[in-house]
């Protein structure tokens, strides 16, 4: 079993590291279960669709900006000339805006998503109160699901991958994990090594 948190989502469709897409369709081949928190999937969703939307502002401030370049005196051709490439830039954003929301349904269908209770919020909060790792409120309500998920769920081999080694990466956290069986690790080749290991695959 594969846990994983909005880091793997946006590394795999938006960056399309080859460690992310290999790892995914290993799991795939093997049968191992991708489990991602509900509150991860939404902050993958929204941090997506914002940064787009980030760049899509970018290209009007940049527009405007050559409009007032093009004011100057034989300069108008060549800020025609960019303002088609931002066009193109432009209609490609606007493309990958619905292939991202397209992207995350099927990876939805592809993966289990643990859901948020009531309980799972309020230790999220007394966490987040508390100063306690991971810290940051949302970081707080994805360990809580994960810890949830893994009392009511077992595996031969789970592991959590989080590529937020700032947030996550702290011995109370670690000691949390393998309490439950559970290995957390920080690089997606160590998670291949440990799959391929115990599915004995050179």
């Amino acid at each position: 079993m594969l846990l994983v948190e909005a880091n793997f989502v946006i590394g795999t469709i938006w960056e399309r590291r080859p460690s992310l897409i290999y790892l995914t369709s290993f799991c795939q081949r093997y049968g191992v279960t991708i489990v991602i928190p509900e509150i991860a999937l939404a902050e993958a969703r929204a941090s997506l669709l914002a940064r787009i939307d980030r760049q899509l502002n970018a290209l009007q401030q940049l527009r405007q900006w050559l409009n007032d370049i093009a004011r100057a005196a034989e300069m108008g051709g060549l800020v025609k000339s960019a303002k088609q490439r931002l066009d193109a830039i432009e209609a490609e954003l606007q493309k990958r805006k619905i292939s991202v929301q397209d992207a995350i349904d099927t990876f939805v269908k592809a993966c289990t998503v643990a859901s948020i209770t009531p309980q799972i919020w309020t230790r999220a909060y007394v966490r987040w109160k508390a100063s306690l790792p991971p810290f940051k409120e949302l970081d707080c309500l994805v360990f809580e699901t994960l810890m949830d998920f893994l009392r009511r769920h077992k595996a031969p081999l789970t592991m959590f991958l989080t590529t937020d080694a700032e947030d996550f990466d702290h011995p109370e956290i670690h000691e949390a994990f393998r309490q439950r069986k559970a290995l957390m690790l920080l690089d997606p080749y160590d998670v291949i090594v440990e799959f391929r290991k115990f599915y004995g695959v050179a």
